[in-house]
């Protein structure tokens, strides 16, 4: 692995086992990620995009290993965590943050926001007493907050407060590695554009690692370096933003860009509607899994499953139609 490369997923699984009848035993599986690889460099920005569903969460959790993987490996920085003891994760863990999609449901409603942000820097003894107070007051100006907010409660602040919290909590144990699941999701439009700001900021003072999770393409475009494309549990594209934009190959990438509104009324561009839905994980389709909703899908579509090949100079796809 290049010394460049902080992060590398390594064949990555994750099934959920569905338990049923009297004795509630195991009848299926939830195929919720499934054999996902790929790589994020030092600085680097990768987003994951695609429908609700489609295993992103589930991939970050993974990741940090607050969901343990089926099979696969996770290497930070040289370490493969999925073979860490919880003593090794617990000295490795105040590296790799994550800020979650809901700030208020995150947020514990009973502990003021000093208890919050300074909760994870005395657990990693970073720092305690005054040095803590006044590390909490620095997070929280660095964030757009004053630090007279630092004793009042969740409920207390607007969504977009809230989330600025949330990020203030994920930089208190000054991480390398940043995971930001849907950060912009729950928060109005006119909050949004603050946050996603505030983010590129933060990520350009400390040299942060991201991996930036969305459905909405346009968030992804303006945050990312890189982008992957998940459906139904696999990686089905990843190029860099202004190639994937440019010159999308997967029919499914092709069809999420097609979505994406023009701010000018004057300016029209073909949309394309996937017909049916998105098949159900515990189920998923044979050989290509976006095949039962492709327009151009033929019979080695639906019995062999396509590699992720590179098409062009660091531009890879999922489909046969480039085989």
């Amino acid at each position: 692995m290049s010394n460049d490369v902080l992060l590398e997923v390594k064949s990555l699984k994750k099934y959920f086992p569905v338990r049923g009848g009297v004795f509630l035993r195991t009848v299926g599986y939830v195929h919720a990620v499934d054999d996902v690889s790929f790589y994020v460099t030092r600085g680097e920005t990768v987003g994951v995009v695609g429908e609700s569903g489609c295993g992103k969460t589930t991939l970050a959790r993974c990741i940090l290993m607050l969901t343990k993987p089926t099979s696969g490996e996770v290497i930070y920085d040289g370490h493969n965590l999925i073979k860490m003891s919880k003593k090794q994760l617990r000295n490795i863990r105040k590296e790799m943050s994550i800020i979650f999609q809901d700030p208020f449901s995150s947020l514990n409603p009973r502990m003021t926001v000093a208890d919050i942000i300074g909760e994870p820097i005395e657990f990693h003894r970073i720092a305690r007493g005054r040095q803590k107070k006044e590390r909490i007051k620095e997070l929280l100006e660095m964030v757009g907050l004053s630090p007279y907010h630092m004793y009042r409660y969740p409920h207390e602040f607007s969504g977009g407060q809230q989330q600025r919290i949330a990020i203030a909590r994920a930089l208190s144990t000054n991480p390398r590695f940043i995971i930001a699941d849907e950060p912009v999701a729950s928060l109005d439009v006119s909050i949004r554009a603050g946050i996603l700001n505030l983010l590129k900021d933060l990520k350009r003072k400390f040299n942060l690692t991201c991996l930036f999770i969305s459905h909405d393409l346009s968030v992804i475009n303006y945050m990312c370096d890189r982008i992957m494309v998940m459906y139904l549990g696999k990686i089905v594209e990843t190029a860099k933003s202004r190639d994937l934009f440019k010159d999308p190959l997967h029919p499914y990438t092709k069809a999420l860009i097609s979505s994406i509104p023009i701010p000018d009324p004057t300016v029209r561009r073909e949309r394309i509607i996937l017909p049916g839905t998105v098949p159900s994980p515990i189920n998923p389709p044979s050989g290509c899994r976006f095949h039962p909703r492709c327009m151009h899908a033929f019979e080695k579509c639906k019995t062999t499953s396509p590699k992720l090949i590179e098409v062009k100079k660091d531009h890879f796809v999922a489909c046969h139609l480039y085989a």
